[in-house]
């Protein structure tokens, strides 16, 4: 039996107070968490970090589909597994190519997708801070992915 947690996601202040200024600093928060995440692909070989970095891709889009099944609604269900379906076989073309240049896009279409969930169109319940940790992380994985690859 696994015991539940009544503890709280331990988020700096200036994130839990919201507005302009908490959205920046979550902004920031993603850049930080994907910079840190860049450390193992960066050790790796370079196939082996596009391997990685492709499987992520269709990875972090299934955290809305969790979002999604959380939510309950059929609607927010089928929005988020297109949303999953569409990233991964994007990552899957990406990796068969292989292609930087689309695992890049791939990733900054998924921030765009973080955006689309930002006070507009879909609407799954989450976290409102989610939306920004997830376009910072995206978009310096995408750079990073141009970059090197």
């Amino acid at each position: 039996m696994v015991a539940s947690s009544t503890r709280e996601l331990p988020l700096p202040a200036t994130i839990t107070q919201g507005g302009r200024s908490g959205w920046l600093a979550a902004l920031v928060a993603g850049v930080i968490l994907g910079g840190v995440t860049l450390l193992i692909p960066s050790l790796l070989p370079r196939d082996t970090a596009f391997g990685l970095l492709a499987i992520l891709l269709g990875m972090i889009a299934s955290v809305y589909l969790g979002y999604a099944l959380n939510d309950g609604r059929l609607r927010a269900f089928e929005v988020e597994y297109v949303g999953m379906v569409a990233f991964t076989v994007l990552a899957t073309i990406a990796l068969a190519r292989p292609s930087g240049v689309l695992l890049a896009l791939g990733y900054l279409a998924h921030g765009l997708w973080d955006l689309v969930h930002h006070r507009r169109g879909v609407d799954t319940r989450m976290p409102w801070w989610y939306v920004p940790v997830c376009l910072g992380y995206d978009t310096v994985v995408a750079l990073y992915v141009l970059v090197r690859f």
